[in-house]
């Protein structure tokens, strides 16, 4: 039996760079990572709250801060990137199929984004945002 290692083609770092679509995958990825970084933020915010009133304001001054209003910025562009993005995707993933016809895309497309504005306004309504 050969030892022979297969040829492994060298990939280099910045492969993402060279068609737009890998660009646009890789934002979409980054976006995973902004959002993480929030959702751990929120966890320092429920420990500062149940450590008392004076960690909890300290928490809140970060959020109001330069640096912390920045951040949630960021975060909220990448999650409504993230959420376009998907939504442009949905027709792919989920094709509809009413009386033997495909739904055409726009409309898939169209009821997600209703959708997320119907829990919006709804989630408004009830003082939740």
């Amino acid at each position: 039996m050969s030892m022979a290692r297969p040829y492994t083609r060298p990939v280099p770092r910045t492969w993402w760079l060279r068609k737009s679509n890998y660009l646009h995958y890789m934002l979409r990825e980054l976006t995973c990572v902004l959002i993480g970084a929030w959702s751990g933020w929120l966890v320092f915010g429920l420990v500062a709250l149940a450590r008392g009133a004076a960690a909890w304001q300290q928490f809140v001054t970060g959020l109001t801060s330069t640096a912390g209003i920045v951040f949630q910025v960021a975060v909220l562009v990448g999650a409504l990137y993230h959420s376009a993005t998907w939504f442009a995707l949905a027709p792919r993933t989920m094709p509809l199929r009413l009386g033997g016809r495909r739904v055409p895309a726009v409309w898939i497309t169209l009821g997600h984004y209703l959708a997320a504005a119907l829990v919006a306004v709804v989630l408004l309504f009830l003082g939740v945002i």
